[in-house]
């Protein structure tokens, strides 16, 4: 049962929650209470405060309970959701144990169609979350916001700058595609950077982002499992937590977050390496504000349905055939791939944005466009 791997709540928690104002996130929160049936809820928060593994672990990371009283005090969008907090997960004898804990957590939500959101960790808890999501033989689509790769080398053991090498040597891989957003090239080695290539993963380099943030909306469309590395903020916005002049504002990341939220696939978020300032559990509490309401406002579109309300458009460039699809409701795009007869190539609509069409008007293939013929049919 999960009761054993979660800490009971602090009574000051649980007052804090009681006094707070009608519609604030507090007042509307459930608290676990052992129970097994999760029908009702769309979204589980549990906090992590394992770090034995974290290559960061002398660090002073955020207090989990500071973030539940700035995360209750805000008050709801117009939602209909229910949301679940679990409270925190115990540390085992070893990191090991608190990782399978984890994992026997998720498992569980999953088979109930819950979306869970780890908060706290380091960088490592991408592994046992990854290998979770791989017990049914599926392949996982996983994205990274952080300002590394991550493909350390791994001595011993990985560890939370090593966790996706750990992940590609596995030798029950299931790890279909990877996307780094907000990388920045003078923190990693040319080795990872053609590591990135050589497996056709993408990447997009904090710059490239930070001009227009919405190149990140398809990107989540196909995502499984999200990881945050806070770090990945810039230092100003943490008080200058952390040595990382350079990063994504607040607001960027919110934004980012919203995006994150309106994506169907994704089942996992994961917020790793908050270190600790006066400010971090008001701008992760934000951050999260963000992703529920972009969860609010998730739809089901598919254009092959007669239902759909759209248009297509068919084009050749560079001597390849393609089929764009263009939702009247989300102004959300899709491309197919055909053949010379216009048949599709295999089944799979994959997610583009306008200006991968614009592109493809003016017979240029983007640089996503180019990374899905690369990965599916050369």
């Amino acid at each position: 049962m999960i009761s054993d791997f979660l800490s009971s709540f602090s009574s000051c928690i649980v007052e804090f929650k009681d006094n707070l104002p009608n519609n604030t996130i507090g007042s509307k929160i459930k608290l676990y209470d052992n129970s097994k049936d999760y029908g009702l809820v769309d979204i589980v928060i549990l906090g992590i405060n394992e770090y034995r593994n974290s290559t960061k672990s002398e660090s002073k990371f955020i207090q989990i309970n500071d973030f539940r009283k700035e995360f209750y005090s805000l008050y709801c969008g117009d939602w209909n959701l229910n949301i679940l907090d679990l409270g925190d997960l115990i540390n085992g004898d070893h990191y090991t144990d608190t990782y399978f804990a984890l994992k026997k957590i998720h498992e569980e939500l999953e088979k109930q169609d819950v979306l869970l959101v780890c908060i706290g960790g380091g960088n490592d808890f991408v592994y046992p979350v990854y290998t979770s999501l791989t017990n049914n033989n599926r392949s996982i689509n996983l994205t990274a916001i952080d300002n590394k790769f991550d493909f350390g080398r791994i001595q011993k053991e990985f560890n939370s700058e090593s966790y996706m090498s750990k992940i590609i040597l596995d030798s029950k891989n299931s790890l279909n595609h990877f996307c780094n957003i907000g990388f920045q090239t003078f923190l990693n080695s040319q080795e990872e950077i053609d590591l990135i290539n050589k497996f056709d993963f993408e990447s997009h380099r904090l710059g490239k982002v930070i001009s227009n943030i919405k190149k990140v909306e398809p990107i989540f469309r196909d995502t499984n499992f999200l990881s945050v590395d806070f770090k990945s903020l810039k230092s100003s916005e943490f008080n200058f937590a952390h040595n990382f002049p350079n990063g994504f504002s607040s607001r960027e990341m919110c934004s980012i977050f919203r995006y994150a939220g309106m994506s169907n696939k994704l089942s996992v978020l994961g917020l790793f390496e908050i270190l600790n300032s006066k400010i971090s559990g008001a701008l992760l509490s934000q951050c999260l504000w963000y992703f529920i309401e972009g969860y609010s406002y998730r739809m089901v579109e598919d254009p092959k349905s007669k239902k759909f309300k759209g248009y297509s458009y068919n084009l050749i460039t560079e001597e390849t055939n393609l089929k764009f699809y263009n939702s009247e409701l989300s102004q959300r795009w899709w491309v197919e791939l055909l053949d010379e007869n216009k048949k599709p190539i295999n089944k799979n609509l994959y997610p583009c944005s306008e200006s991968d069409y614009k592109k493809a008007v003016d017979e240029i293939l983007s640089q996503r466009l180019l990374m899905l013929l690369r990965r599916n049919f050369i």
